[in-house]
């Protein structure tokens, strides 16, 4: 008998790491539910071309064996209440109010499709794991690596990208060991009133790594030009200094639809979708890198610490 107990997770419209992130937290609270987890990118997320396009799908492989259109039934019932049939497939302006969109509300919901287009974090989800799951007693990172190697799956076009560079670049997959970096453009993070430069704290972690385990390379991962010539400059020489030919574009943060005049004028739809696989791309070579330097504000570098089970000695991420 098919199920008709589903979770339908929406884009937030943030960065694809930004994204995943909500959709992987999604998913543990499927599981906990006992739902269906249906991922659909539609035109709320920053990737989307068209009204019947899952941009999710450009990406990585479904999480389920069930799609949208198992999804959208005139039969089923919705959670939140301000979704149904006719509207399930847009974005509801109006989701800031949080109305009915409290954590308890969604995770008691007896609704055939509960909707999820709002973050909450794994460890907000904890009070729910029962003593016969399989993340009882566990750490949100224990399980953030779990889910991640469960169900984000890379389309088989992103892995020809990753493989690729391994190919041709024989001193990343023969010369160990490497550390891999992620810097930010913005030295103080917008979010967090730092007092000093995060930037200046990475050179020092560098030297660490390449005295301490004799590190040979260093891939690095950044935005900003100028940090790249200071990198170039300082970690350039004997062809230490890796990287791929990705651009390196600052990403604009979309303006919610419910605060523009106009819709859709905010996508940029295939014009990301290039510049997010090589992000992406990025993002699983900096994972196998036998150390990594990153950003702690940064969904890119929380993800490379997410995507696998790091000894503690081999991470940073700096604050």
């Amino acid at each position: 008998m098919p199920t008709e107990r589903f979770l339908l997770i929406k884009s937030l419209g943030h960065t694809v790491w930004g994204d995943v992130d909500h959709v992987i937290c999604q998913i543990f609270a499927a599981e906990l539910t006992r739902r269906v987890p249906v991922v659909y990118w539609g035109m709320e997320c920053m990737y989307s071309a068209s009204l019947d396009t899952n941009s999710f799908e450009l990406f990585f492989e479904p999480v389920s064996n069930c799609s949208v259109e198992d999804v959208v039934r005139q039969n089923f019932s919705y959670f939140p209440p301000s979704w149904k049939y006719e509207n399930v497939m847009s974005e509801d302006t109006d989701k800031l109010k949080m109305q009915d969109r409290g954590l308890k509300e969604m995770m008691e919901s007896s609704a055939n499709v509960v909707v999820s287009d709002i973050y909450y974090p794994i460890h907000a989800m904890l009070p729910w794991v029962k003593s016969d799951h399989w993340a009882y007693g566990k750490t949100p990172m224990q399980i953030y690596r779990t889910l991640f190697q469960k169900y984000l799956k890379l389309k088989p076009e992103t892995k020809k990208e990753i493989q690729k560079f391994t190919n041709t670049h024989p001193d990343f997959r023969d010369e160990r060991p490497i550390i891999g970096v992620h810097v930010r453009e913005k030295a103080i993070v917008n979010e967090v009133a730092q007092l000093y430069d995060l930037n200046e704290l990475y050179r020092p972690r560098i030297w660490d790594f390449i005295v301490r385990y004799n590190a040979r390379h260093i891939f690095v991962i950044t935005d900003s030009p100028k940090i790249f010539r200071e990198y170039k400059k300082l970690y350039g020489k004997n062809d230490m200094m890796m990287f791929t030919d990705s651009k390196k574009v600052q990403f604009q943060k979309r303006i919610l639809t419910c605060l523009l005049d106009y819709p859709n004028k905010r996508h940029k739809g295939v014009e990301l979708q290039k510049d997010t696989i090589e992000i992406i791309k990025d993002t699983y070579l900096a994972a196998q890198c036998d150390f990594f330097i990153g950003n702690g504000y940064s969904n890119l570098s929380n993800t490379v610490m997410r995507l696998k089970d790091w000894p503690d000695t081999n991470i940073k991420l700096l604050y």
